[in-house]
């Protein structure tokens, strides 16, 4: 099992936790795929800093297609790899935009597809929803926690913990999916991204 598919609604951190999970294994230069909804492939390669500027943004659905970060795993003498595979953020309802539209489907397939699913919620906004007493989860996250408890491997990454009412959101998340693992995570400080390291890491 080499390849760990990323999903979660919009703006929830994915891509940001991807590359902060490839500076965690010690990745200095970037490699991934980039596939196009059209079928089209292209190789980039970039410094991990300058990634991380080029590849983050806080519009949602910034990631329109798949992006396979082929991360490096040193195992004794042996140099094996995994694929992180970043995915365009899914959302509820109608989308208007076509190209997102395309996107999100192949997120979709990704999915289905994949033995190995990191979900990344926004810990600090299911912790704002339950001060405002509204409902803390999205009908679409708890689509993507049934499927990924059926997977092999499945993490919950609760993200954004820097941010205020975060430490709620994980307290919630813990105690509504108790028989998940739920690593709280900051992709922006890189808290949690550790713990989520060695679980990845076994599965080069």
């Amino acid at each position: 099992m080499s390849d760990v598919v990323v999903v979660g609604r919009a703006n929830a951190g994915k891509t940001s936790a991807c590359l902060r999970l490839a500076r965690a294994l010690g990745v200095e230069d970037l490699v991934w795929m980039v596939e196009r909804t059209d079928g089209g492939r292209e190789r980039r390669r970039l410094p991990i800093r300058e990634a991380e500027r080029w590849l983050t943004s806080g519009e949602p659905h910034s990631t329109t297609s798949l992006q396979t970060l082929a991360i490096p795993v040193a195992r004794g003498k042996v140099s094996r790899s995994v694929d992180i595979v970043d995915s365009a953020g899914l959302a509820d309802g109608h989308v208007r935009d076509e190209r997102v539209r395309r996107a999100m489907g192949q997120t979709l397939r990704a999915l289905v597809a994949a033995k190995a699913v990191l979900h990344v919620v926004d810990a600090a906004d299911i912790g704002r929803s339950l001060e405002a007493r509204e409902a803390p989860f999205h009908a679409l996250d708890e689509q993507l926690v049934a499927i990924g408890r059926t997977k092999a491997f499945y993490l919950v990454l609760a993200n954004k913990i820097d941010l205020p009412f975060a430490e709620r959101g994980v307290a919630w998340l813990r105690e509504r999916l108790q028989d998940a693992r739920v690593i709280a995570t900051s992709a922006k400080t890189g808290a949690g991204f550790d713990e989520v390291k060695r679980y990845v890491w076994k599965l080069a």
